[in-house]
């Protein structure tokens, strides 16, 4: 007998930032727990997005408003016609992705002397922006 996998049985959130060449993926358990969180290429967001899915209880799909939006959107709607996507305001991510980057991987040494303000991650954010979205996408459908 197999056992289910317990991530597969709760409701989550599904958030894209979409971008001109990559895309900043996150899912979130309706409890704002992140499951998942990872930067894909463009080329692989269809795929990414579909096993997604199928891993994990999607009830609500989000998408940034902004730079990629419109191309994201007919990329999903191809594979899956019926899918229903949630546009969400990027209004600030990029700062507040930056923010929360810095309170999972806290500076050390001299760089923690260096303003919070004007520390720039070694790696893309887009992920920590769709952790953003994700969490805007759930205070939407709570209301």
């Amino acid at each position: 007998m197999s056992r289910l996998n317990p991530e597969a049985l709760a409701p989550t959130v599904l958030a894209i930032d979409p971008g001109t060449d990559k895309c900043g993926l996150a899912i979130l358990s309706v409890n704002r727990q992140v499951l998942y969180q990872a930067i894909v290429p463009l080329a692989e967001l269809a795929e990414t997005v579909v096993r997604l899915r199928q891993r994990f209880q999607v009830c609500h799909l989000g998408i940034g408003n902004r730079t990629g939006a419109r191309r994201v959107e007919e990329i999903l709607t191809a594979v899956e016609p019926d899918i229903e996507l949630c546009r969400v305001s990027e209004d600030m991510t990029s700062l507040l992705a930056r923010r929360r980057y810095w309170i999972d991987h806290p500076a050390r040494g001299l760089q923690r002397l260096i303003p919070l303000g004007l520390r720039f991650p070694p790696r893309p954010i887009d992920d920590y922006a769709a952790v953003i979205l994700a969490e805007r996408l759930l205070v939407k459908k709570e209301r």
